[in-house]
């Protein structure tokens, strides 16, 4: 069995932590749950596990209790075009393949049978704004010499690699914020080759992650999505997008799962007594990772020329009584605006890659 499908096979008692783990490791939003025969028991995407968390699962449940016990599969031999019209009319991005004993032998991927899945996903109008106007002092020395999103992450720059993921989703019409270097950014775009629709707004001071938004009024006029320039994933964006529409919500925050072990003794105290110390304890959160769906009638919560970055911006359409929602996925996603995930993404790209 491939190595890539091997990383796609857990057992149903795997906790929800490893899980996510395995997930990531696998790079394709998808486990197929099998028993100790490699015999299928059912699959887990990523909307799967994103409903989980959103009814507050414990990390440590069974990966069991989430997996969809009647999953979508294919015999040998395989029949493309049957696997082709399945995905379209279900929706879906991977059909395991099962042989006459109902063990994985194979897995069909979308994306391989049609080009990266242009033909699931046709273009949309809906605008994606990058913040791309910071100093991005925290990779330093390089942006002395170049702005941040043109550092190069294997053979293309930063910017250019947040855009093609989009556009593997149907997104061609960006609007780019600058300062910082903005001229060079607009000459690296000036030939365009990827053929996107390009258009710029110019920050005259440093506005914060959200308070460009206010210059764009005018061209903000339907819902949008909203990047840092500094980050680099392998998410659904369609996926998040539905899930901003069909929630009704204002403002959504697309969130990541992320797993943190503290390296201590941490101690737990009662009035100073000590109560009891966990070892090397690990937590889960989901956070923010700086991409956001947004209604244009947030905008009119920003003045104009105000800094405000988009933490506030959230919490101030909240306190107005706006929907306010998170969407957490579970993919690889990377900082790349300091150095050490820069070289974590740079080894992702440069292995795997995103799927």
């Amino acid at each position: 069995m491939e190595e890539r499908l091997q990383q796609l096979l857990v057992k149903a008692d795997l906790p929800l932590r490893e899980s996510l783990r395995q997930m990531d490791k696998g790079a394709r939003q998808l486990l197929i749950v099998v028993d100790d025969d490699n015999r299928i028991l059912g699959v887990v995407t990523d909307g799967d596990i994103r409903r989980a968390i959103i009814n507050n699962i414990d990390f440590e449940a069974p990966i069991g209790q989430v997996m969809n016990p009647n999953p979508i599969t294919l015999g040998c031999p395989v029949n493309h075009k049957k696997a082709l019209k399945i995905m379209r009319e279900r929706s879906i991005k991977h059909i395991p393949v099962v042989n006459e004993d109902g063990q994985v032998v194979d897995i069909l991927v979308w994306s391989n049978l049609l080009g990266k899945g242009k033909d699931m996903y046709p273009p949309k109008g809906t605008p994606v704004v990058i913040m791309a106007g910071g100093k991005g002092t925290r990779l330093d020395p390089f942006t002395k010499i170049l702005p941040k999103p043109l550092i190069p992450i294997g053979d293309k720059p930063i910017i250019e690699i947040i855009m093609e993921r989009f556009n593997q989703f149907g997104f061609d019409n960006f609007l780019i914020s600058l300062n910082y270097k903005a001229e060079m950014i607009k000459m690296y775009f000036s030939e365009n080759v990827n053929g996107f629709k390009v258009d710029y707004i110019m920050e005259k001071e440093f506005l914060g992650t959200a308070g460009a938004l206010a210059l764009a009024r005018d061209r903000l006029r339907e819902t949008f999505i909203i990047s840092n320039c500094d980050v680099i994933t392998d998410a659904d964006f369609d996926s998040l997008l539905n899930f901003h529409k069909e929630n009704q919500n204002q403002a959504t925050v697309f969130g990541v799962v992320r797993h943190m072990r503290i390296p201590y003794g941490v101690m737990k105290m009662k009035d100073g007594d000590l109560d009891e110390i966990i070892e090397k304890p690990e937590y889960s959160f989901v956070i923010n990772t700086g991409i956001y769906v947004l209604e244009p009638e947030l905008i009119d919560l920003i003045t104009p020329g105000q800094v405000m970055n988009m933490p506030d911006l959230l919490m101030k359409a909240k306190g107005k009584g706006y929907r306010v929602q998170v969407c957490p996925m579970a993919c690889s996603w990377f900082d790349v605006g300091e150095w050490e995930e820069y070289r974590r993404a740079l080894e992702y790209i440069n292995g795997p890659g995103i799927a």
